[in-house]
């Protein structure tokens, strides 16, 4: 006797599992974009924190210049003195430390672009005040740290009325106060100073900046 063979699936059946199917790899692919949308949110989120915080930490130290006038022997033998110095891309100057981290009382500190063996970091460089020395220190001879790696950019700005060191006891009279690249001033600190960072994270740049004021003594 000939055996009839199994029925097969039918067109409507066909359809139906195919629905699911659909369903359940739309479901499975949506779930997959979802959690890598969500992780590239978090480590954009990571990486704009990273920028920040260094902008808050070189904000931080800019914040605690302190003016420092040398005794008019060592003005004698050294020259002007001057608690800060700034260019476009680095400033150097006399902070007041609590402690903690750092050493405490009188630190120069300098916060500028290091070209180490892994590319452009933004560094803190940082020694306890000497008058002898004023703020002239070699990089070598103070503590480095790095604040932030894979450095696109930094700029500095600073606000002000730049004044040389006085002459037969009359300060000499600058420019109005005004915005420059660069603070040379031998009498006094910038009223404010502007801070530009950039950092290369996920394949783009990230640009974050503040302006900090400076206690004038």
């Amino acid at each position: 006797m000939k055996r009839r063979a199994p029925d097969g699936f039918t067109l409507l059946e066909l359809l139906l599992a195919i629905s699911i199917l659909s369903l359940i790899t739309g479901s499975i692919l949506g779930g997959i974009h979802m959690g890598r949308r969500t992780w590239e949110v978090s480590r954009a989120s990571e990486a704009l924190d990273e920028v920040e915080s260094a902008l808050r930490a070189t904000v931080g130290l800019i914040g605690k210049s302190y003016l420092v006038a040398s005794e008019p022997a060592m003005q004698t033998t050294l020259g002007a003195s001057a608690s800060f110095r700034g260019g476009p891309d680095a400033c150097r100057f006399i902070a007041l430390s609590e402690g903690g981290g750092q050493w405490g009382g009188l630190i120069v500190t300098e916060i500028g672009v290091d070209l180490g063996p892994e590319g452009p970091a933004l560094a803190v460089w940082t020694k306890p005040y000497r008058p002898k020395d004023g703020i002239t220190p070699a990089r070598a001879d103070m503590r480095k740290t790095v604040i932030l790696t894979n450095l696109a950019d930094v700029q500095f700005s600073f606000f002000g009325k730049q004044q040389q060191a006085p002459m037969g006891g009359l300060p000499q009279q600058g420019p109005p106060p005004a915005w420059s690249q660069v603070w040379n001033s031998q009498t006094g600190l910038p009223i404010l100073v502007s801070v530009k960072i950039a950092a290369n994270r996920m394949g783009r740049v990230l640009a974050v900046d503040a302006t900090v004021a400076l206690r004038q003594q």
